[in-house]
């Protein structure tokens, strides 16, 4: 990985430890993180389809930080 790869996971394991510890960061999280990623998506970032959207494939419906592919189809 180069230096900025290893910068973003080191950020991102970072958080997701402060989630699973403190549900009001993963609140925080999840209204800022939304809001990302409506941002990439509109701009194809995930794919045409959004087919590569973490919060879920966009082929198979409509997800967002409140309905997580894995998580809440289960």
């Amino acid at each position: 990985m180069n230096i900025e790869q290893q910068r973003v996971v080191k950020v991102l394991e970072r958080m997701i430890d402060m989630a699973k510890e403190d549900k009001d960061y993963a609140g925080m999280f999840s209204v800022s993180l939304q809001g990302e990623l409506e941002d990439m998506m509109m701009d194809d970032a995930f794919g045409t389809e959004g087919q590569c959207d973490p919060r879920g494939d966009g082929r198979n419906g409509e997800f967002s930080m409140n309905y997580v592919e894995g998580v809440d189809d289960v």
